[in-house]
C-alpha cells in the first residue's frame, strides 16, 4: 500500500472515532441537563412547605394546603432526591404525624442545610455559612 491510501484510511479512522466521542460527550450533557431538571424540580416542591412551615407558628391552621404541599413534595424527594434526603424528609413528616413541633423543626432545618449545600455544588456556585 501507498502512503496516500494510510492517509486516508487513518483519516477515516479518526473522524469516525471523533464522531463516537464526540456523541458520547453530548450524551452525558444532556443526561447531567435532564437530572438537574428533575432535581429542581424536586426541590421547587419543597419550598412552599418550608415556606409555610417558616411562616406561621400554626402552618397547618393558616394554610389549608399544607397537607397536599407536603405529600407532592414527598412523592418528589422519593422519586428525584438522594438517599439521605429521603430519609430527613420521612423523619421531619414523622416528626408532623406525632405533634412533635422540636423534632419536626430540628430535621425541617437539617434538611434545608443539606439541600443548600447540594444545590449550590450541583449549580457550580460556591458554598458559604450563614
Amino acid at each position: 500500500m501507498e502512503i496516500k491510501e494510510w492517509i486516508t484510511i487513518v483519516s477515516v479512522i479518526i473522524v469516525v472515532t471523533g464522531w463516537f466521542i464526540n456523541s458520547y460527550l453530548n450524551r452525558r450533557h444532556e443526561i447531567s441537563k435532564k437530572r438537574l431538571d428533575y432535581r429542581l424540580e424536586t426541590l421547587h416542591s419543597f419550598l412552599p412547605v418550608f415556606l409555610s412551615m417558616s411562616s406561621s407558628q400554626q402552618p397547618f391552621i393558616d394554610d389549608k394546603e399544607l397537607n397536599d404541599k407536603i405529600k407532592n413534595a414527598r412523592v418528589n424527594f422519593q422519586l428525584y432526591g438522594y438517599q439521605d434526603e429521603m430519609y430527613l424528609f420521612n423523619q421531619f413528616v414523622t416528626a408532623i404525624e406525632k405533634a412533635d413541633v422540636n423534632e419536626a423543626t430540628k430535621t425541617i432545618n437539617k434538611l434545608i442545610v443539606l439541600i443548600r449545600s447540594r444545590i449550590r455544588n450541583e449549580l457550580k456556585l460556591p458554598n458559604f455559612e450563614l
